[in-house]
């Protein structure tokens, strides 16, 4: 019952907080992907969207400083988590599945290193990062397929720990986050590929 309080006062003061902000443009940081117009994809049964700006994850790490460490100063250095899931039909994935691979080729033309890749006939999956020059990484994107199921879009935008990264996922249930092995990341341009 502790814990339920905990999140009711998160969402109230996050309420009270945007009552009073604006929306920052997030398009400016070095770790921002643009995934274009999704809300072609959303018209089935399952869709999740996620969108957290740095107010509301700034919050969240205050709140969680005490119980869970780690978790507090992954988020406290983020500015943006945005996730958009959709289940996989045969109305949409063919649709789903160019966007993804439209997505991957720019993200190679530029200056992303992709750390994950799996192809086979029923899933896909590209995680990237965005190297800063200070060795840090500054964003991440997650692009995933798995017919039958779902697609997801996810971009984390600011400094990010590859270590901590799957407690990320442990906590807010990202797709894809767990099969990041930072031990496999050198920040050189490797392409992380699986077939």
């Amino acid at each position: 019952m502790k814990d339920l309080s905990k999140y009711f006062a998160v969402i109230f003061f996050a309420l009270f907080s945007l009552t009073f902000s604006q929306s920052k443009d997030f398009t400016k940081e070095p770790g921002y992907v643009d995934f274009g117009e999704l809300s072609d994809f959303d018209f089935e049964e399952s869709v999740t969207e996620v969108y957290l700006e740095e107010n509301l994850l700034k919050m969240v790490a205050k709140l969680s400083k005490e119980s869970e460490p780690e978790i507090a100063d992954l988020i406290g250095g983020l500015k943006m988590i945005r996730v958009n899931a959709f289940e996989i039909s045969d109305k949409n994935a063919s649709k789903v599945l160019s966007r993804i691979e439209d997505i991957n080729k720019k993200l190679e033309n530029k200056d992303w290193l992709r750390i994950i890749r799996v192809k086979s006939k029923s899933e896909t999956v590209y995680v990237y990062v965005k190297n800063g020059k200070d060795d840090k990484f500054h964003g991440l994107v997650v692009l995933a397929f798995d017919k039958p199921g779902e697609a997801a879009f996810v971009n984390i935008v600011g400094d990010i720990n590859l270590d901590a990264i799957g407690k990320l996922n442990t906590k807010f249930n990202i797709p894809a986050l767990g099969k990041i092995d930072s031990s496999k990341v050198d920040g050189k341009n490797n392409k992380g590929d699986k077939k």
